[in-house]
């Protein structure tokens, strides 16, 4: 960290911009653009964010400024604030995730991440596959779970595990006496539909029903698991369905079946390649990697023999 990195840190925070803080500091434009990128790698935190063309600065730009502006402040004395801005644990972690993760395996993870961080405070946003790469994109959240999102720009993933859908029916329901229900044993079933901003993700159930689909009714369609569990609960439909959300389905009489052909989804964490990666934040996601091993939804690679 030098002082004309400083110098043009303060320069921008002072008066708005890069082009104002060149005309302060008798430099070119890119050369305080050059100082800001130098000094954020030395610092280990973002001080701006980049907008249409400007710069917006951090919470953490705040912080940094006021120890700046402050008489007499030594480099030395700079440097140990940075470092405690950086490696402080956030006071609270915000989480979006998919309906069934968010009823299953999040609160195993949650409070196994309690015992290391009892005073955390967690806000959980319960949300699609759009609305969470929304938030993701935005910086909205610190960690998103659920169905593994495509490959976007700015998105670190981690790999959870696959999870194999099953049939879902109410209780009594015909099928139930199967061990296997495949996709010609709907033909004549009213079937829940995924509603999806982005409905090629789902074409692995759009394929595996493909040859009854003509022979399937589709009055119900669905944006969240739990709706759909919903539903079948109350005997409007069947479903081929994510398995998680199944075992808080359980006592509304609603049971699962294998169903071929096997249909597997990918499940993760992400989150955005520029947030800090705190401690609390790094035990969370080795938490939910723990626990989602200790769940049978989750299928091994090894076992998808099919």
């Amino acid at each position: 960290m030098k002082f004309r990195q400083i110098e043009a840190f303060r320069n921008i925070m002072l008066r708005g911009t890069t082009a104002a803080a060149a005309v302060e500091m008798h430099v070119t434009q890119p050369a305080v653009s050059r100082l800001i990128s130098d000094l954020e790698d030395s610092l280990g935190f973002r001080l701006f964010d980049r907008k249409k063309g400007r710069l917006h600065p951090t919470h953490e730009a705040g912080e940094f400024f006021r120890s700046v502006e402050e008489s007499f402040l030594g480099l030395e004395k700079l440097t140990s604030v940075a470092e405690a801005i950086r490696s402080r644990a956030p006071r609270e972690l915000k989480i979006a995730s998919t309906s069934a993760i968010a009823s299953t395996l999040l609160p195993l993870a949650l409070k196994e991440h309690r015992k290391y961080y009892p005073d955390e405070k967690f806000i959980i946003h319960t949300d699609g596959m759009a609305e969470i790469i929304m938030k993701l994109q935005s910086n909205a959240v610190d960690l998103a779970v659920g169905l593994q999102l495509p490959q976007l720009n700015g998105i670190e993933q981690e790999f959870i595990g696959n999870a194999r859908y099953v049939f879902a029916a109410k209780k009594g329901h015909p099928l139930l006496k199967k061990s296997v229900v495949t996709a010609n044993d709907l033909a004549g079933e009213s079937v829940l539909t995924v509603l999806d901003t982005n409905p090629n993700y789902w074409n692995q159930l759009t394929c595996a029903v493909n040859d009854v689909s003509s022979e399937l009714t589709r009055h119900l369609f669905i944006d969240t698991s739990h709706t759909g569990y919903s539903m079948v609960a109350a005997g409007l439909a069947v479903g081929i369905i994510e398995p998680f959300a199944a075992r808080v389905w359980a006592n509304h009489e609603v049971m699962t079946r294998r169903f071929e052909p096997a249909i597997f989804y990918p499940y993760g964490f992400s989150y955005p390649t520029n947030t800090r990666h705190h401690p609390s934040l790094y035990r969370l996601t080795e938490s939910i990697k723990r626990c989602a091993k200790s769940m049978p939804e989750f299928i091994k690679t090894d076992d998808q023999i099919e």
